[in-house]
């Protein structure tokens, strides 16, 4: 991954810090790292890795449900992160309201996946590389969310919330009422996309596996690379003693 050795001098003299390659014998080689080595660097560095495994295991627990379950990614009692996203997803609606009656409908199901890419922005430039790589999972599970309120266009059978989402709706009166609060319905009604709502959700959801194997992958890469930056320190310790 790195070069042992500098390719001006020859030199086994290759250093590095979180933005930069370069040669300690040498002015000549130094070169950018590129985003993922910048995350391999900084993985390398971090001493505390243990509790890592822990929020990697609960992420690959929630991919599994979402993939036997159509409907987990809803249940507010199986998934904590649901209560936070509802609360997205209504705020959502608020702030795209001045851009129309349309955009004000989509917008609790776009601001509940543009959120945590919001986050991922800001741990990509704190350099904080594990918790962007938790954003993605944290996106496909607002993104399986978003599926399940799509295949529900047409039965219409999930139970809705009205202002602030105390009220229930019963899903079992499929009058004016539930149907102007079920945010799909009238999104793929009035696009003629209504019964396309099936096809739509498994895009979705395979978009959402995806993403969220992504995530793991990379979590993962950076965990295994903590894991090597300790081993390589109580190495070069024991050594020195």
């Amino acid at each position: 991954m790195f070069p042992e050795k500098c390719p001006a001098c020859k030199q086994k003299s290759i250093s590095f810090d979180e933005d930069y390659i370069f040669c300690t014998n040498c002015p000549i080689y130094r070169r950018p790292l590129n985003l993922f080595l910048k995350a391999v660097v900084w993985a390398r560095g971090k001493r505390f890795w243990a509790w890592r495994i822990l929020v990697l295991a609960w992420f690959i627990t929630l991919l599994i449900q979402n993939i036997q379950n159509d409907s987990y990614a809803m249940s507010r009692s199986s998934n904590p992160l649901s209560f936070l996203d509802f609360g997205i997803h209504e705020l959502g609606h608020v702030l795209f309201s001045p851009f129309g009656e349309f955009m004000h409908i989509a917008g609790g199901s776009l601001f509940q996946c543009l959120f945590p890419l919001l986050w991922l922005a800001g741990f990509m430039q704190k350099k904080w590389y594990f918790a962007a790589s938790s954003c993605l999972c944290w996106l496909a599970i607002n993104m399986f969310d978003v599926a399940t309120y799509v295949a529900d266009a047409r039965a219409r059978l999930l139970p809705l919330s009205i202002g602030v989402g105390v009220l229930g709706v019963d899903p079992t009166n499929s009058d004016a009422t539930y149907d102007q609060a079920h945010d799909w319905y009238q999104l793929l009604s009035r696009t003629n996309h209504l019964n396309s709502d099936l096809a739509i959700a498994q895009g979705l959801r395979i978009a959402a596996t995806l993403v969220f194997i992504a995530g793991l992958v990379l979590g993962c890469t950076l965990l295994v690379h903590m894991f090597v930056g300790t081993m390589k320190r109580r190495k070069n310790d024991a050594t020195t003693q």
